[in-house]
């Protein structure tokens, strides 16, 4: 019994390791009824292979490592057994063995299930060890399928002096049942709650957007906003110049954007032309009339060429204009520069004329301390670029407002633009979006994407509130487009 005392000792140890290293997942206790085969050692002396039963109560204390508790009998049937101080004296008789004790699993796996390492010593008529490896075939989700190769050490009895202890390989094949139900996952955290944004505010004026729904957009001071036969695409104070004109920037504001026609630049270069030079010198005295205000000079480029190369150049003839005007005498403080290249095209690139457009210097106001209405700056749109009027054309006779589009309407995605750029349509229809370009585009409303369209991609929104929906591609700044509910 000492012997069986000690061989417990390790077994403990290991079971309180893994305790602590490992946490539970599965602890149902469960039993494992098993056979049990011997191949009995030849120190036996004529006894059969050993046939047997092996009963198992098993109760999980980690992931990795369960204890068990252990009985088991083995029949190995008669034998010679021989006594005497010359081990002369023998007598056949039945040779069994059984035993009770405990024993440990460690599964490799982390799991309770699969193979393992076991260990169990027992005690009974004579003491027993058993060691090697086990597997669990998980099976339904019920019971596993049980397979032990041990390796079996007994001590033989007191009175068989004759006889050392018995080394056998002993295979274990049973089931292993749980009791109880299985432990149920935690179900998952809810999602998170939904914020649905607010419908956009009904269309106000002097906000720069397309709010007569004529495809255009309106010019930052916009009072007329309703008609789309207002003529109300630019500010018709400040203008460009007409044939014969002085340059002024009298009544403009913040926002307002002038094309400078006719600055040019030696080809492929970014050197002004002697015309061009001609036209900066009455910027630069319209400039000094208008010392309250500050302006971006902007550069733009057609399509030929790669995007990085028109951006650097639009960039480059954009400082070059800046670098001329102060020498003029405009304070440097007073102007920024930004090259745009081709990506803000107020014409078709795919002709002459349109290119020969889109070819343009932009004198933008974005500062303004007095001489004029200050207003929320916008951005440049073609409609900015025309060149203005020196006095207004009459008025056409006022022509009703274009009808809310009913059903669904298509807008094409096509040459970096969204055609048509504004529609005004009824509540509740659907708006399908095709992107026939060579490029991938996107569709982006405030808090709502389409995800990245390939050529031939459609996405399709169904406006459920009337207002104002505004959205651009992420890829392309100068796409933009709006959707007019009513």
């Amino acid at each position: 019994m000492k012997t069986f005392r000690y061989a417990l000792l390790p077994l403990v140890i290991a079971t309180t390791y893994g305790a602590a290293a490992h946490a539970v997942e599965d602890d149902r206790i469960y039993i494992a009824p098993m056979g049990s085969y011997a191949i009995a050692d030849k120190d036996r002396l004529n006894s059969d292979d050993g046939i047997g039963g092996m009963l198992a109560v098993g109760f999980p204390m980690t992931p990795a490592f369960a204890l068990e508790l252990r009985g088991g009998y083995l029949d190995y049937g008669k034998r010679d057994f021989c006594s005497g101080a010359l081990g002369m004296i023998c007598e056949n008789k039945k040779d069994d063995v059984w035993g009770v004790g405990g024993g440990v699993n460690w599964y490799l796996a982390g799991s309770t299930v699969g193979p393992y390492l076991h260990a169990d010593v027992m005690g009974g008529d004579q003491v027993q060890f058993n060691a090697g490896l086990g597997w669990d075939f998980p099976l339904f989700d019920t019971f596993s399928i049980r397979a032990e190769a041990l390796y079996h050490i007994q001590k033989p009895e007191e009175n068989d002096t004759r006889n050392s202890d018995f080394h056998e390989p002993l295979f274990n094949l049973g089931i292993r049942i749980p009791l109880g139900a299985k432990p149920v996952a935690p179900p998952p955290p809810p999602p998170p709650a939904v914020v649905v944004p607010a419908p956009p505010p009904p269309p106000q004026c002097s906000d720069g957007i397309d709010n007569d729904g004529d495809g255009a957009i309106d010019f930052p001071a916009d009072k007329g906003c309703t008609d789309a036969s207002d003529n109300d695409e630019y500010n018709p104070i400040c203008k460009a110049p007409g044939p014969g004109e002085p340059m002024t920037l009298e009544g403009c504001a913040v926002g307002d954007t002038i094309v400078l026609q006719g600055v040019t630049f030696e080809f492929d270069k970014a050197r002004l032309t002697p015309n061009a030079k001609v036209i900066l010198d009455g910027v630069a005295g319209a400039l000094e009339k208008r010392p309250d205000i500050k302006v971006e000079i902007g550069g733009h480029t057609d399509s030929k060429g790669s995007d990085a190369y028109n951006l650097s150049l639009s960039d480059k003839r954009s400082k070059s204009v800046k670098d001329y005007l102060v020498s003029k005498g405009v304070a440097a403080g007073r102007m920024t520069t930004r090259g745009y290249g081709e990506s803000m095209p107020v014409a078709d690139n795919n002709t002459d004329e349109g290119r020969e457009l889109n070819r343009r210097v932009e004198l933008k106001v974005t500062e303004s301390t007095g001489g004029g209405v200050t207003v929320a700056p916008t951005e440049a749109t073609a409609e900015f670029a025309k060149p203005m009027t020196t006095t207004p054309a009459a008025e056409p006779a006022p022509a009703p407002a274009p009808a809310p589009v009913a059903g669904g309407t298509t807008v094409i995605l096509k040459d970096y633009a969204y055609s048509p750029a504004s529609l005004t349509v009824p509540v509740g229809a659907t708006v399908t979006w095709k992107n026939e370009d060579g490029s991938n585009h996107f569709v982006n409303f405030a808090g709502e994407s389409s995800g990245r369209l390939k050529e031939g991609a459609t996405y399709t929104k169904t406006f459920t509130s009337p207002g104002v929906y505004e959205y651009a591609c992420q890829l392309h700044p100068q796409m933009k487009g709006t959707v007019v509910v009513q």
